[in-house]
């Protein structure tokens, strides 16, 4: 002890000496450095010269490290050697949490990095396209250079603002684009089709690019002569060939075949040359190894366009009449994706669209200012940035109960051996070791297992997170996406991340360990339950846990769904968690003797004894079914929650498709294409859906979106669920009798102030070629009236309700389902109608297989299935993070339930050594020992499985609540998969009885004076 009072009465001496003596020598190195000239003089000089301010800061800081740790030393070696076994059990929850941190850190990174390049795959058209709508085409190159022109200019100015910029725009280009189609005669079906053919000019690099991708034939030359850009499919099912004439029409109506009796909607053109997009190089942007593919880059649904170069294609453009040389104008500027940060997406997304802003005012400023831009990069990136945050949402719903479990399971370790710490402490208290010097030794000893726990925590988090990024199911780990990536950065955030903890808990044990204490207080029994009990902590969380939850509810705070589903609905779900799980406890007691005077009744002596250890050992009981119940609660949500999140996603997919296959754009017309579809023994039925959107463009504009069905083929077909309506569907389309009934969605049916069984007046912008022939009208477009019945209402109707409609200062939409005939009724343009044919698959077959079938068919028309439309599939990016969560909680929650109740049961039979000596010395038997012991932990296991189940149905509900906060339509219902809950609570009481069972069969079977000696 005077030893350690020195060398702390010297220490400011100590720290005085040091920096003097780095001081004086690193002075001397630098006034003595020009006489040395050898090169090997110059090397360790120049090392002493980093290397020695270093020390200058490293010295002062191990003074006081030692200032702080040496009052303790001469009492560490002889309590660290009686106790380092109890100090490693208390560190055992630190090193789970280390190693919790370390896989999550690293999974995420890994994640991250990656998943974003997976992403983009999914949608190639990496460029900012302006959009210009009604322009007038001029058949002249001049006007293509012009208007490139401007693009070239607003990239100038907007790099005035924005550093970077040219090196992040890599190429532009220009074209225009108008809606035309053609008759051509099938010859694999054998009749004539009216496919979708656009009109598109262009110049400059898409012109030398497609130069040099033609397959037949030779590049056009001449007014009305192009090039059909079409897929093989296309080819063999059409009469374009190189030299074929072949006629253009502009829709006029909703029927393509009234165009063909107006001559002003026609022209004829030359094919001098064949692309065949799906077999030629796609088109490189600049010098940067980007590409795109071609019909990607024009839009082609139908998959075929007729191309020339700008004023052939002008020339083209202005022989149909209707047209008035009026076309759409598309200028790309491709973006280099390769410059952007996955782990700074927000800032990307910032940058992207103030480039999109300058450009906005460059264009301005020329005079264009009917500028509409689409930025599908946007779009992808900010729905990158809330998938991504909805999955770390869910990985950190799962891993911070783990963590705060693994916290408790440290404090709870460390409980459990306190006795024992407590005891050696008391000893040297009343011998006179100052409190100071104690927790020296205490602060040491922390440092020590700390260090133990940060070495061991990482080597077990590496593997996890390894084995984690490999998750594609239920406790199944197959996927390939996503390997581990370790980065400087993220073993940087793991290792800080792991120390903060590992400092947080040590201090707690530490001071806990230092309160004052008498050596009455040794062996005193509490027979109550913990001490926060006594504040009232479990109903002051749960009060908490409802006013957050009411909170992250509030329709205020839905423009910041993320924040408040990190900040406040997990906060909520975790406060609700473990203040219902510390309140269930308070029925421990309860559970116990009523337990005991059921064992009794039935005669079950030993078992009735037994549980009434409950009773007496109240306070370690209650910790012990915290942490096993919170585990069990964890397990069942893992498993409910997921199930219930990939029924919720299959859902959403069939509500957003509406039926297992679903072809947009599809040619209806083709009575013999529906007929060959039909035919296919995949399919049991289909049917034709068409929507359109008609707008009252007044103070706010109103939209009145309408899905016009057959009323028959749909009730077969289409996906509708028995919950979107409260009357059956084949009952409300047959209320469809009339061409302008409508059922309408009953929340805008209050908006609307109308009831069922009334007419509704509404006005649109009729469109139509024929209103030009109105004298003094030249405008195509009208308002007009349209008298509506609204016959039933519905809840939710898939492919056409993907929000409930609020009327605000913008606009309002409202919902509508029609029979067919209701578009007899209307004028609007043939482009703004989408036509759909619904596909469901006949049972047993596969719907992806049955869509890749159809897609040899259908020669036009874009085709999706429920299958490529669900988010979480297996080997995918979604199901890695989805089934890391899962997998990762359930590890964990067999690790904690085996390693607590084999510490419980390990530390409370040392504790209660003398009295299995005791009953050993009176004929007790080990096979009754072994029953005494093991029947108050499966009494335990008993009331945290029933609690843990209520609870983690509970936490479930709960926490769907927050992951659907981006989705609400359609509602969802929890999934119960009762096989594997089952089994996974099999295994978990088996791995939980199993490691009570090993040290209770360990201590009964030693000898008396062993056990004696433990209890000394």
């Amino acid at each position: 002890m005077k030893k350690g009072n020195a060398v702390v009465s010297n220490s400011r001496r100590y720290i005085t000496q040091n920096l003097f003596i780095l001081t004086r020598t690193f002075y001397r190195l630098m006034t003595d450095s020009d006489p040395l000239q050898e090169k090997t003089n110059k090397a360790v000089l120049w090392s002493m010269l980093l290397f020695l301010p270093i020390l200058m800061i490293l010295v002062p800081i191990l003074d006081i490290f030692l200032i702080f740790f040496l009052p303790g030393l001469h009492i560490f070696k002889p309590l660290f050697k009686a106790g380092w076994k109890y100090g490693l059990i208390s560190s055992i929850g630190v090193t789970l949490a280390v190693a919790i941190i370390t896989q999550y850190v690293f999974f995420i990174y890994s994640y991250q990095y990656q998943a974003f390049g997976l992403y983009l795959s999914e949608e190639p058209r990496s460029y900012i396209q302006m959009e210009l709508d009604y322009s007038y085409i001029i058949p002249s190159p001049s006007q293509y250079f012009s208007i490139d022109g401007f693009a070239n200019d607003a990239l100038f100015f907007a790099g005035k603002e924005i550093e970077d910029l040219d090196q992040r725009i890599l190429d532009t280009e220009l074209y225009f684009k108008r809606a035309t189609f053609t008759q051509t005669y099938d010859p694999v079906e054998n009749e004539n089709t009216l496919p979708n053919m656009p009109l598109i000019g262009t110049e400059g690099g898409l012109r030398s690019h497609l130069s040099l991708q033609i397959s037949n034939g030779t590049i056009p030359t001449e007014d009305f002569e192009a090039l059909a850009l079409v897929t093989r499919e296309f080819y063999n099912h059409s009469s374009i060939r190189v030299n074929s004439t072949i006629p253009l029409y502009v829709p006029i109506a909703l029927d393509k075949r009234a165009s063909l009796q107006s001559p002003a909607a026609q022209t004829e053109l030359n094919i001098t040359g064949i692309v065949i997009i799906d077999e030629v190089r796609d088109y490189t942007f600049g010098n940067s190894g980007l590409s795109i593919p071609l019909d990607v880059l024009f839009e082609l649904e139908g998959g075929a366009a007729v191309v020339s170069w700008w004023k052939e294609a002008a020339s083209v453009l202005h022989d149909i009449a209707v047209t008035g040389g009026l076309a759409t104008l598309y200028e790309d500027l491709f973006y280099d994706v390769r410059l952007i940060n996955a782990f700074n997406i927000q800032s990307e997304i910032n940058i992207l669209k103030l480039i999109i802003e300058e450009l906005k005012q460059s264009y301005v400023t020329f005079g264009i200012t009917e500028l509409r831009v689409n930025s599908y990069l946007v779009n992808l990136m900010e729905n990158f940035r809330d998938e991504y945050n909805l999955y770390q949402t869910f990985m950190f719903a799962f891993l911070s109960p783990i963590i705060v479990l693994t916290i408790i399971l440290t404090v709870y370790a460390a409980n459990l051996v306190r006795k024992k710490r407590d005891r050696q402490l008391t000893i040297l208290t009343e011998r006179g070791t100052r409190r100071r010097e104690i927790g020296s030794y205490l602060a040491l000893e922390a440092l020590i297992t700390g260090t133990i726990s940060l070495f061991f925590g990482t080597f077990l988090g590496v593997p996890i997170a390894a084995l984690l990024t490999k998750s594609s199911g239920f406790l199944s780990f197959g996927n390939t996406t996503i390997p581990l990536k370790l980065e400087l950065s993220s073993v940087i955030i793991a290792l800080l991340g792991s120390v903060g903890a590992i400092i947080l808990i040590q201090l707690f044990n530490t001071i806990t360990l230092l309160k004052k204490r008498d050596i009455e207080d040794y062996g005193r029994i509490e027979k109550s339950l913990p001490i926060y009990y006594k504040y009232f902590v479990d109903l002051i969380l749960i009060a908490f846990g409802i006013v957050t939850w009411f909170i992250f509810k509030m329709p205020a705070l839905s423009n910041y769904q993320d924040q408040s589903a990190k900040f406040i609905g997990i906060p909520s779900i975790v406060l609700m968690l473990f203040g219902l799980i510390l309140f269930v406890q308070r029925l421990l007691p309860l559970f116990a003797r009523g337990l005991a005077r059921i064992t009794s009744k039935l005669k079950m002596d030993i078992p009735s004894l037994s549980v009434r250890e409950i009773s007496r050992y109240q306070k370690s009981f209650a910790r012990s079914s915290v942490i096993i119940c919170l585990s069990f609660s964890l397990v069942i949500s893992t498993i409910v929650v997921p199930s219930t999140y990939q029924d919720f996603n299959t859902d959403g997919a069939y509500y957003d498709l509406g039926a297992d296959i679903v072809i947009r754009s599809f040619p209806i017309e083709n009575e013999n294409l529906k007929q060959n579809i039909r035919n296919l023994t995949e399919v049991e039925s289909i049917t034709v859906v068409r929507f359109i959107n008609l707008h009252d463009e007044g103070d706010t504009t109103v939209t009145y979106s309408v899905l016009a069905i057959n009323r028959t083929s749909f009730v077969d077909t289409a996906y509708f669920r028995s919950d979107f309506s409260d009357v059956e569907l084949k009952d409300m389309l047959e209320l469809l009798d009339t061409p302008l009934s409508v059922l309408v969605q009953q929340d805008e049916l209050n908006i609307l102030d109308d009831q069922v069984g009334e007419e509704k007046s509404i006005t649109y912008t009729a469109y139509s070629e024929e209103f030009r022939l109105i004298p003094p009208i030249t405008d195509p477009t009208m308002d007009l009236n349209l008298t509506i019945s609204l016959v039933e209402k519905y809840k939710y109707w898939p492919n056409l309700v993907s929000s409930i409609s609020i009327s605000n200062a913008l606009g309002s939409f409202y919902h509508f389902v029609a029979d067919f005939s209701f578009l007899e009724h209307i004028y609007v343009s043939p482009l703004d109608v989408i036509d759909y044919l619904y596909i469901k698959v006949a049972e047993g077959y596969d719907i992806e297989t049955t869509a890749e079938r159809i897609g040899t068919i259908v020669t036009t028309g874009l085709i999706y299935n429920v299958e490529d439309e669900i988010y979480v599939k297996p080997d995918s990016p979604r199901s890695s993070i989805l089934y890391s969560a899962i997998n990762s909680t359930l590890i964990m929650s067999f690790a904690i339930n085996v390693i607590i109740l084999a510490l419980f049961a390990s530390i409370q039979l040392i504790d209660k050594s003398k009295e299995i000596a005791t009953m050993k010395a009176i004929g007790i038997s080990g096979g009754q020992l072994i029953k005494y012991y093991l029947s108050v932990y499966i009494a335990l296991l008993a009331f945290t499985t029933i609690l843990g189940i209520i609870i983690g149905y509970i936490a479930s509900a709960m926490l769907m609540g927050v992951l659907t906060f981006t989705r609400n339509i359609p509602p969802y219902f929890l999934t119960i998969p009762v096989r594997q809950i089952l089994t996974v609570i099999g295994l978990l009481l088996g791995a939980a009885i199993l490691g009570a069972t090993i040290p209770t069969i360990t201590s009964t079977r030693q000898e008396i004076g062993t056990e004696l000696r433990q209890s000394a």
